[in-house]
This record gives C-alpha cells, structure tokens and sequence, in this order.
C-alpha cells in the first residue's frame, strides 16, 4: 500500500513538471526533448514499399536480400548526378527503378532509402548519394545508405 501511494505522488509530480514544461522550454527544469530524424527508422537492407518503385514482376524479398548482401560485401561508392528510370526489369527479380552511371549500367535497388528520397521528390533531380556498389553475376547494384 506504501509502495502505490508514493508511486502515485511521484508520478503525480512528474506530470505536473512535463505539464508545466510542454518540453520546449530547454532550462534545467524542462530540458528540450531530443529531437527525430526524418529519416530515423529508415533501413537501406529493406525493400522499399511502394509499388511503383518495385514494379509488378520483382520480388521484395529477393531484393531485400540483395540490398543485405551488397551492403556486406560491396565496396563505398559515391556518386553525384541524376538517377536515370530504367525498365526495372532484371533478370534476377531485383526491384532496381533506376540507374546511374555511364551507359546506365549500375542498377539502383529499390530500398527504404530511396522510398523516402522519392516521396521527397529527390530523384527527379541531381542528388549526391552514398552507399555500397556490387557486381553479382554481371550485374551491378547500388545500396543507397544516405543522400
């Protein structure tokens, strides 16, 4: 019965301080809560979701696990341009919406990295990305880890 009585008032109190705090004072009372990425939570070994980046005949779970392995095996790679809309028609079944660079011949893999960019309207034009580049059975893949 102690125990919930003194839970009671120290929780109490607590809520008395956030309320009084709203968490944006930044004083020693009210100190500022952390603030979140836009991109927190965003996983560049996970296929992107949506479907016009996966396209119809490409497997999600075949290009989850290609985005795992070139983010393990690849090597860094950087580029700066734009990202040219290729047919997304691999023969592997990996969702790769786009190329870069010369003559097209590095295929982008659909992951959760490039959703994002593309829902901020990112891709349609010159962006510098980072991430991880490798060349499986002739083909070339691209993870973006960042932009």
């Amino acid at each position: 019965m102690t125990v919930g009585l003194v839970f009671g008032a120290l929780s109490s109190l607590w809520m008395t301080d956030a309320l009084a705090c709203g968490g944006t004072s930044g004083d020693d009372d009210c100190p500022i809560p952390p603030s979140h990425s836009a991109n927190e939570g965003i996983d560049p070994a996970k296929c992107a979701r949506q479907a016009e980046l996966v396209g119809p005949e490409n497997c999600a779970w075949t290009t989850g696990m290609m985005a795992q392995r070139v983010l393990s095996d690849g090597v860094p790679w950087t580029f700066v341009g734009k990202l040219v809309p290729s047919n997304n028609d691999l023969p592997s079944k990996v969702a790769a919406p786009f190329t870069v660079g010369p003559d097209g011949a590095i295929h982008v893999i659909a992951n959760e990295v490039l959703e994002s960019l593309e829902r901020q309207g990112a891709t349609a034009g010159r962006l510098e990305i980072t991430g991880k580049l490798l060349e499986v059975e002739g083909i070339k893949y691209l993870v973006i880890t960042k932009s």
